[in-house]
């Protein structure tokens, strides 16, 4: 059964629609004016393949084909966990194709999050390589398959499948669909991508084609409607924004994506040079790293002609940098799952804002600060960000969490804290939210300490992300340790996060062993006091 759009008031859709921001069209329709249009047109480059608007068409007609016979309908939701392989731009126009619903999976979801999700999802099919970067997927989706009674297919890409599993290859090498398409309306929720924020599981937010459709066409605005862009894709094609930017813009915007499996700045800067590519952003730690190859010289990035940073802290040292060194139009963005692009900089701005703000809201996007009360504050005041636009997702598969996250008049609390001066340009100061982004990926730290918590030696637990410069963030333990225990080392600790079996990217980085954690009267952690310190800390030991 289709999610339902749980905050979806007929007041927004109208709304909207009178903006002339909705409808949006579904991606079937969008690869079929792709074809009428530019059929010779090439929209991906991956490998050695050269992917035009016709050979999508036929791959995703027969994609859809091999799904349909093995019962995906309507309203049926597929996971995938797929790297940055165009097997899931495939299976993302093929599932439109079909009106079932797609979950892309972040590849660094091990077993109990990847379990969740297609719990919650409910999902009817997941889509897994096989051994990736030392970790075999096919035995994950196994112990998956285990905990999920409605999950009735296992799909293996580009690996032997196992008993009672399906290879991806044998559904692309069916016949072309010769039913008739049946895409999602506008409204329909088409999409469930899952991010981790203050709770200790992922939530599953709701997006339609038209919420989708309003972030591609904004992106595409920010890039300056340039039908000749072609970007590199070096963070994960399962983010809203790797799918979306560079898996259905290319069709709905008749651009060009670029694909890197796997972030290598070498290989990062050979693609750069040789495919021409004129847009290459991403989170700061990427680019931090594309700056100190080895191999980096401005002659081989001399194509780039816009970088937009976003998901993660941007240090104004790093816009200066780029610029000098690109010579390109470089500018802060910031969004998140339910919201991808909020705001973000253009050409006109003042170079000041460009460098030290966030930029200003995108088309359509309304950006307010509230304090604690939810009365708007005062320009150059502190207070809540708070969101509401055409690209606004429509909800949580939990429903409880809309209630809590939506305002009365149907704005997003963020839980992200921001100074908004009278220009309306927007500088992110901290975050309510309890979570740490490293490489730009949203880790909840109450998800950690819950693991931590069940280590025989630990009494008490914090976990804070202190700076570092090649993650952003990384994450530090401040641990209590129970009174017979025998001290701790963090080579202890990883492998006990290790035989939990939970994503590397959880496991601490830092461990610091304290003998009380700072609480205030009703006996929260007074978190900022571990950062302050134990940032300083690490600070000092990487000066």
């Amino acid at each position: 059964m289709r999610p339902v759009a749980t905050v979806l008031p007929r007041e927004r859709i109208a709304h909207h629609e009178r903006a002339g921001e909705w409808p949006c069209p579904d991606l079937t329709t969008a690869l079929a004016r792709r074809v009428a249009e530019t059929p010779a047109r090439v929209l991906f480059v991956a490998g050695d393949e050269r992917i035009t608007a016709t050979v999508l068409a036929e791959r995703v007609s027969r994609l859809a084909r091999g799904l349909r016979e093995l019962g995906v309908g309507s309203g049926d939701v597929v996971s995938w966990q797929l790297p940055n392989w165009l097997e899931g731009v495939l299976l993302t126009f093929a599932l439109d194709r079909l009106g079932a619903v797609s979950n892309p999976i972040l590849t660094i979801y091990r077993e109990r999050e990847v379990a969740f999700v297609v719990r919650q999802a409910r999902s009817k099919a997941l889509v897994v390589p096989g051994l990736l970067r030392g970790h075999d997927h096919r035995q994950l989706a196994r112990t998956v398959r285990a905990a999920a009674p409605d999950l009735a297919h296992v799909v293996v890409a580009r690996a032997t499948p196992g008993p009672d599993e399906v290879a991806l290859e044998a559904l692309c090498a069916a016949a072309p669909d010769d039913a008739p398409p049946t895409p999602p309306g506008p409204h329909d929720v088409t999409a469930i991508f899952y991010t981790s924020g203050t709770t200790s599981d992922p939530k599953g937010v709701l997006h339609t084609p038209s919420t989708l459709g309003s972030f591609v066409r904004t992106h595409f605005t920010m890039t300056g409607h340039d039908r000749d862009l072609v970007g590199i894709l070096w963070f994960p094609l399962a983010h809203i924004g790797g799918i979306c930017a560079f898996g259905m813009g290319p069709v709905v915007n008749g651009t060009r994506a670029v694909f890197l499996e796997q972030f290598d700045p070498e290989a990062a800067l050979d693609l750069i040079e040789r495919e021409q590519v004129t847009n290459a952003g991403g989170p700061t730690p990427i680019v931090q790293a594309l700056l100190a190859a080895k191999g980096f010289a401005p002659e081989r990035v001399r194509s780039v002609r816009q970088a937009g940073l976003g998901a993660t802290d941007v240090p104004p040292e790093l816009i200066r940098e780029l610029r000098a060194k690109l010579g390109a139009f470089v500018s802060r963005s910031y969004g998140m799952t339910e919201c991808p692009m909020a705001t973000g900089g253009t050409p006109q701005d003042p170079e000041e804002k460009l460098v030290t703000t966030d930029g200003r809201a995108v088309p359509g996007v309304v950006v307010r600060t509230v304090d604690d009360a939810g009365r708007e504050v005062a320009a150059g005041s502190e207070g809540e960000i708070e969101l509401f636009g055409p690209q606004l997702c429509v909800g949580y598969v939990d429903e409880r969490l809309s209630a809590e996250a939506f305002t009365a008049d149907g704005f997003l609390r963020s839980g992200d804290l921001a100074v908004k001066d009278a220009g309306g340009f927007v500088r992110i100061t901290g975050r309510k939210k309890d979570i740490i982004i490293r490489k730009g990926e949203n880790l909840s730290a109450k998800a950690i300490e819950d693991e931590l918590y069940d280590h025989p030696k630990i009494a008490d637990a914090a976990v804070i992300g202190v700076p570092d410069r090649a993650s952003g963030e990384r994450v530090c333990a401040c641990i209590v340790l129970r009174p017979d225990a025998d001290g701790m080392t963090l080579d202890e600790l990883r492998a006990f996060m290790l035989a939990r079996r939970v994503m590397a990217q959880k496991i601490p980085e830092q461990i610091e062993l304290v003998d009380e954690l700072p609480r205030n009267a009703t006996g929260k952690v007074k978190k900022f006091e571990l950062r302050a310190r134990f940032a300083r800390a690490a600070n000092g030991r990487s000066a």
